[in-house]
């Protein structure tokens, strides 16, 4: 690889034209040496009109790389981009050496994070609205759109838990994320597993990562929930306990499951978390159409040496960020602060674990609370919908987890 002097010097003198530019996406920061070259070339296109020729910025540069005038601009650009994400990840293992050697883990985590957010940093996410190709993928998207209400239940999006949204035609939308919170017990994670197999069952590649329970735990929660989806008539206590069940009929569910695509994650090994960048990871491999992510306060930011309303907002605009770049719906549940108290009132946006930056990062906001004298049902109060007139301000839901029997009811408060 050429050295940097020489590519950054063939940068400056091969910036000729406004197409140029447009090629060139890095700002002045990224340069190691000449980008104060870079700045002057910039400035004086800003207030000519041209830019400045290579007579001119010899006399003021004196250090560039003569030798650089002939580089091909479109070469230069590749070589300068390694040379960026070489010094990035250089400076990212310097910056955590310490901590492999006192806590591998943590070192571990950080520099996950930190090259998840480097590879963020140079993906090619920025196009020309006006551009002839992007109005005719825009055109197919909306065709695409209209095929899907066509067919089948006619819903966009992946299908919900609530009957009253679906019935509006639109389930969780691609890039957006759906947060859930509530106090403990109140039953979070049946939520996520209920809200996992419908999408699962409607046919959509679902991702499920607990950071709460086993893999085995979930499995069986899943198990009671899809069977009750598809007629069967299970125990959750039954299966859990080993308490005799009808065997023939739920080898025949496991088998009818096993035609589906429903991926469980589990990361509870030691004192060992999933982080951020390991969920990405994830989806890279697997590719969902839809990711459940039970327990997020527990999820790592790989923001460590950070405040933790710092890691916090890392971690909630961080999921939000992860479902545009993938163009999916991600769905997360988390802990109501001890100051909602009451488990018969919903909690408000600012009674999240950790701070409010949930609310403001999600597109759906639901809180989740019990009912006085009926434990066999919740309530699920909007807090936010981004888009559009909410579908519901509180939804009744019956909630008879052994049998897996969770569904919205028509009543309403």
């Amino acid at each position: 690889m050429e050295s940097f002097e020489y590519i950054e010097s063939g940068l400056v003198f091969g910036m000729q034209t406004r197409d140029d530019l447009k090629k060139f996406v890095y700002p002045i920061s990224a340069f190691a040496k000449h980008g104060d070259a870079y700045k002057f070339a910039l400035s004086h296109f800003d207030e000519y009109g041209e830019f400045a020729s290579d007579t001119t910025l010899m006399e003021n540069y004196p250090l560039l790389d003569s030798s650089a005038r002939s580089l091909n601009l479109d070469y230069a650009i590749e070589v300068f981009s390694n040379q960026v994400v070489h010094r990035k990840v250089v400076g990212t293992f310097q910056e955590n050496k310490l901590d492999v050697v006192d806590n591998p883990k943590r070192a571990l985590v950080n520099i996950m994070s930190e090259l998840n957010e480097i590879a963020v940093s140079f993906d090619e996410d920025i196009s020309s609205y006006t551009d002839e190709s992007a109005g005719e993928q825009r055109l197919e998207a909306w065709k695409k759109r209209r095929e899907i209400r066509a067919k089948g239940n006619g819903m966009l999006g992946i299908p919900t838990m609530f009957k009253s949204m679906n019935k509006t035609g639109v389930g969780w939308l691609d890039g957006e994320m759906i947060s859930i919170f509530a106090r403990p017990t109140i039953g979070k994670t049946w939520a996520c597993v209920a809200s996992a197999v419908d999408a699962t069952l409607a046919g959509y590649k679902t991702l499920l990562v607990s950071t709460e329970m086993p893999r085995a735990q979930i499995e069986m929660r899943t198990d009671v929930v899809a069977a009750n989806r598809l007629g069967y008539n299970f125990s959750h206590t039954a299966i859990k306990t080993g308490e005799p069940i009808d065997e023939q009929a739920y080898l025949e569910f496991l088998r009818d499951m096993g035609k589906e695509s429903l991926l469980v994650c589990d990361h509870i090994k030691g004192d060992a978390s999933i982080s951020l960048a390991g969920i990405e990871s994830l989806i890279r491999k697997h590719q969902p159409d839809f990711v459940v992510v039970d327990g997020l306060y527990l999820v790592s930011s790989g923001q460590g040496k950070k405040q933790m309303w710092e890691q916090s907002h890392a971690l909630f605009y961080g999921v939000k960020n992860l479902a545009m770049a993938h163009n999916i719906p991600i769905m997360v549940s988390t802990q109501a602060t001890r100051d909602a108290a009451n488990i018969f009132e919903p909690p408000r946006p600012d009674q999240v674990a950790f701070g409010d930056a949930l609310i403001r990062a999600s597109d759906i906001a639901l809180s989740m609370y019990g009912i006085i004298d009926n434990d066999k049902n919740r309530a699920v109060m909007m807090q936010k919908y981004r888009d559009g007139e909410m579908p519901f301000e509180t939804a009744t839901l019956h909630w008879d987890v052994d049998k897996g029997d969770i569904k919205e009811l028509e009543e309403r408060f």
